[in-house]
């Protein structure tokens, strides 16, 4: 909205004592009650500035990485003036605790993310029009940053054991030049040059989504939450992923979504060759993903959890 204030400060961490004389100042100006930050980066400052002001706003974190916390006495000083530390997931929160650190759990908390309901508009985007492709072939379609962690040659390798008639696999996103050219090298080597299609940065995915069949996330590290993948839930497309992240804590395997080991591509083969094959099952399966996502990470919930942490 444009009547909200915006700042532009640098939040460079431990020694950045210019934001945080800004801060107290915009404390002090906009009475303000609550302060949420994403990360311990800009934690410092924050925290500098309750300490300098006169008046006292709580302090909440939300954490987006499963990471083992920092337990030393700095960041400890740090856990001492939060008052709340939201975490995406349970494997995150169980992560942070492993070392240890000076925080009682009582102060922190579980929120899975989600993401808004899709508004209703005319498609930007026409994925079979623009690349001469049957009305009657299946979208296998993945979303996200092009980078080696998201799995995508893993995605690549499991396709061309398949090379399914009348099929193809869309990579949507931007991300690493040089993954990108061993991508573009692999499905040469693999003769995939016609079944697969990049498209860059897609800025209308809802669109994408409503025409694709199959969402794949073939991700090798560990997600602290993949909003992507529950897009396709949103949007009632069947989904796999792997097992190894959060992907867990909302994927009922073969219900919601098949989870696959990371890494594994003939494992991944597999589960495309299922869903692939069985339009009843893809269907179901993408049902019941969509009313799992209606029913437990709908924005409305998201909100209303957020907004009960800030009545602390």
């Amino acid at each position: 909205s444009s009547d909200i204030p915006y700042y532009n400060l640098p939040l460079s961490g431990v020694f950045d004592l210019f934001s945080a004389l800004r801060i107290r100042k915009i404390i002090r100006e906009e009475s303000i009650d609550i302060i949420h930050v994403h990360n311990f980066k800009t934690l410092f400052s924050i925290v500098y500035a309750k300490i300098l002001s006169k008046k006292k706003p709580k302090i909440i974190l939300s954490r987006h990485l499963i990471k083992k916390a920092k337990n030393n006495p700095l960041y400890n000083f740090l856990y001492s003036k939060i008052d709340k530390i939201i975490f995406v997931s349970n494997m995150a929160r169980e992560e942070f605790f492993l070392s240890n650190p000076r925080i009682e759990k009582s102060k922190t908390l579980v929120i899975h993310n989600s993401i808004k309901p899709q508004e209703e508009k005319a498609n930007t985007l026409n994925i079979r029009e623009d690349n001469n492709i049957s009305e009657y072939a299946l979208l296998v379609t993945f979303t996200g940053r092009i980078v080696p962690d998201k799995g995508v040659d893993i995605l690549i390798k499991a396709f061309s054991q398949l090379k399914p008639e009348n099929t193809y696999l869309i990579i949507a996103g931007s991300g690493e030049e040089e993954y990108l050219k061993e991508l573009n090298k692999l499905v040469v080597e693999c003769n995939l040059s016609s079944m697969v299609i990049f498209l860059g940065f897609v800025k209308d995915i809802s669109s994408l989504i409503a025409q694709s069949d199959i969402g794949v996330f073939p991700s090798v590290w560990r997600e602290p939450f993949g909003l992507s993948i529950i897009e396709f839930m949103q949007g009632g497309k069947s989904v796999i992923t792997t097992n190894n992240g959060a992907q867990k804590e909302y994927i009922i395997n073969n219900e919601t979504g098949i989870l696959v080991e990371p890494g594994n591509a003939e494992q991944l083969s597999n589960s495309l060759k299922t869903l692939i094959n069985n339009k009843q099952l893809r269907e179901e399966i993408g049902q019941k993903g969509k009313i799992y996502f209606e029913k437990e990470l709908s924005y409305e919930q998201f909100y209303k959890k957020i907004i009960s942490t800030y009545n602390i």
